[in-house]
């Protein structure tokens, strides 16, 4: 992507009103204090909102668990110093239990001075001929029986025995694709979990 210049980050909304016709992928833009200001429908209806305005002014803290929306500021603060972050495999929770791949990218936004007024992101969902990439068979086994198993007691060694690979190669695994460990995924999981317990009650 060719750098993004705007005289401020309301001036993105026509490009929002491309990006509906774009299937599968979610798409925000956040102020220098981490504010979304903008997101396409598919992303803040991921999160039960019904609109941008109801959208904006929230953060990350408003809509993720806040282990993981710790990383997300912390990775936004990389992309407000002029870091580009590419294609990051990740997953997403949704509105029901299940979690998803995810690619997400994210980008500055300058202002025409040359002055970073914000971010962009955007999270694409994997389709099934992406999952075939060594990324997706690396984790779609540990991450599918985490998935099922997370609310018993859990071990690493469990995980490991179940997929027929060595511990040190599961950790190997979480580490280079995910940046984390097995057992903060698993500590993510059942937080996230516990945390849609709240709101649905």
């Amino acid at each position: 992507m060719t750098k993004l210049v705007f005289t401020a980050l309301e001036g993105m909304n026509a490009s929002f009103d491309v990006l509906e016709l774009v299937p599968d992928t979610h798409a925000w833009a956040k102020d220098l204090q981490g504010q979304f200001v903008l997101g396409n429908r598919l992303f803040y209806e991921r999160f039960g909102i019904s609109s941008t305005q109801g959208l904006a002014g929230k953060t990350d803290f408003d809509l993720a668990p806040a282990d993981m929306a710790q990383k997300y500021v912390d990775d936004d603060k990389q992309v407000l110093q002029g870091r580009v972050i590419t294609d990051r495999l990740e997953l997403i929770g949704g509105p029901t239990e299940q979690v998803e791949w995810f690619l997400t990218s994210k980008w500055p936004v300058y202002s025409p001075a040359g002055d970073i007024i914000g971010s962009f992101g955007m999270s694409r969902h994997l389709n099934r001929s992406e999952r075939r990439t060594v990324l997706f068979h690396d984790l779609n086994a540990p991450i599918s029986y985490i998935t099922e198993h997370f609310a018993s007691k859990l071990s690493v060694d469990a995980i490991a025995r179940a997929c027929n690979i060595s511990i040190s190669a599961l950790e190997r695994r979480f580490r280079k694709h995910l940046g984390k460990t097995p057992r903060q995924y698993i500590n993510e999981v059942r937080l996230d979990h516990a945390r849609r317990l709240l709101v649905e009650t």
